[in-house]
C-alpha cells in the first residue's frame, strides 16, 4: 500500500502552444491492489484537432514480506514425559492483514525422548511473498533425581556374632 504521483505529461500545438493545462487525464491506479495499471493522457487545440492519445502503464506489485512473531519464548524447556504445548506465532501482511491462520507448523517435538527440537513456522501471503521462517527450539531433559527407597526399616538393632542379612532398596 503506498501512494502513486503520476509525473503527468505536457502538450503543445502549432497554433495554439501550451496546452499542459489542457491535457485530460484518465488515472485509475488503485495502490491497494496489485495490478497494471493503464493512465490516458488526451488534448485537443481550439480548432478541435485532436493529439494522438498517450498511455503509461503502471505496475502495482506487492512485494513486501510477510512477518511472523512467535507467541512466548523462542526457547523451551520440558521435563521428559512432561507436557507441552507449544504457543504458536501469528502472522501479518501489509496486504492481506492478519494471516495467522495461513501459517504452517511442523512440530516434531516428542516430549518421551530427550533432546533438542527446532519447531518452524512458515507463512506466504496472497501474492506469493514468502515470509522470513521463524524457529522456536524445544529441549526435553531430564534434570529429576533418582530417588531411593529403603526395603524395611532404616534403623535396625543386629546382635553381635550373628549374620546380618540387608533389607536392600529400590
Amino acid at each position: 500500500k503506498g501512494v502513486y504521483e503520476d509525473a503527468g505529461a505536457t502538450a503543445s500545438d502549432n497554433y495554439d502552444g501550451d496546452l499542459t493545462a489542457n491535457i485530460v487525464t484518465v488515472n485509475p491506479v488503485d495502490t491497494d491492489n496489485p495490478g497494471t495499471y493503464t493512465i490516458t493522457y488526451n488534448v485537443t487545440d481550439a480548432n478541435g484537432n485532436s493529439a494522438v492519445e498517450v498511455t503509461r502503464t503502471v505496475n502495482v506489485n506487492d512485494t513486501t514480506l510477510p512477518v511472523i512473531s512467535l507467541v512466548g519464548d523462542a526457547t523451551v524447556t520440558v521435563e521428559v514425559n512432561g507436557t507441552y504445548n507449544d504457543a504458536g506465532a501469528t502472522a501479518s501482511d501489509t496486504l492481506d492483514g492478519d494471516i495467522t491462520n495461513s501459517i504452517v507448523t511442523v512440530n516434531p517435538v516428542d516430549t518421551s525422548t530427550i533432546g533438542s527440537y527446532t519447531i518452524t513456522y512458515n507463512v506466504s501471503d496472497s501474492e506469493g511473498n514468502d515470509a522470513t521462517e521463524v524457529t522456536r527450539t524445544v529441549n526435553i531433559v531430564d534434570n529429576t533425581k533418582p530417588t531411593i527407597t529403603l526395603t524395611g526399616d532404616d534403623t535396625v538393632d543386629v546382635e553381635v556374632k550373628t549374620t546380618y542379612t540387608d533389607a536392600g532398596a529400590t
